[in-house]
């Protein structure tokens, strides 16, 4: 069966070139995920998923099963797993970094919505896999940031040291292939490209990833590089313009 994508992302739309070949990395009931033989990760998605840094969306549900390890390739602008076949040709492009220039330019907005954001949430209690790793992951949150802000100013190689702990504890931590402590991390690697001054940034990122690289699962580790790199899904576009 020959189904039409909708969209693509750009990194996706990259990832995908003529003659690539893979895996299914995970199957979902709307997603499946695909590693490349050179270890990228897409993602094809059904049912109202939208648009993100790995996504090839299409509309509708699955009508066939991709089982986890069956293989796929691309045949110019066709994508082929298993028995499925996805044409790529007339997919929207989508570019998963916001518009960082103007929303830094609101940052004092930004941060007065997001604390007002957050004391209104402050009592709620989620029930999700984050209940079981929340306490914890809120443990080495806070273990971060107060390593993240002896790092923030004038630092010792000791700070860097308690930082790249800090980063340790988060890596990895929780249920599933996307832990919420990687969930965290890229939370905080994206706000951190609307800091005035991305002066170190780049090091920054590069010790997350470094550390990620041995800590976490293959899908965690290509979201949080989509953070580093400034993209992150619909979703996190919407409330960035809600906040700004």
């Amino acid at each position: 069966m020959l189904t039409s994508a909708r969209s693509i992302s750009v990194r996706a739309a990259a990832i995908l070139r003529p003659g690539v070949t893979g895996r299914v990395l995970a199957s979902f009931e709307r997603a499946r995920d695909l590693v490349t033989a050179a270890g990228e990760v897409v993602a094809v998605v059904w049912g109202g998923i939208g648009n993100g840094p790995l996504n090839v969306v299409l509309d509708g549900s699955p009508q066939t099963v991709l089982p986890a390890g069956g293989r796929f390739d691309v045949q110019k602008r066709l994508l082929i797993v298993g028995d499925a076949m996805f044409d790529l040709s007339h997919a929207e492009p989508w570019d998963a970094r916001p518009d960082w220039h103007t929303l830094r330019s609101r940052r004092m907005q930004m941060l007065a919505a997001a604390e007002a954001a957050r004391r209104s949430i402050a009592g709620l209690r989620y029930e999700s896999l984050l209940k079981q790793a929340g306490p914890a992951v809120e443990a080495a949150a806070v273990e971060f940031q107060q390593a993240w802000q002896q790092v923030a100013s004038p630092h010792s190689p000791s700070t860097i040291r308690n930082l790249k702990s800090a980063i340790r504890d988060l890596c990895g931590l929780g249920p599933g292939l996307t832990p919420a402590g990687d969930d965290w991390l890229a939370g905080w690697l994206l706000a951190q490209h609307l800091a005035p001054d991305l002066t170190g940034f780049a090091n920054l990122s590069g010790l997350v990833m470094d550390i990620a690289a041995v800590r976490t699962t293959i899908l965690a580790r290509a979201l949080l590089a989509c953070a580093a790199a400034g993209e992150a899904d619909e979703t996190w576009h919407a409330l960035l313009s809600a906040l700004a």
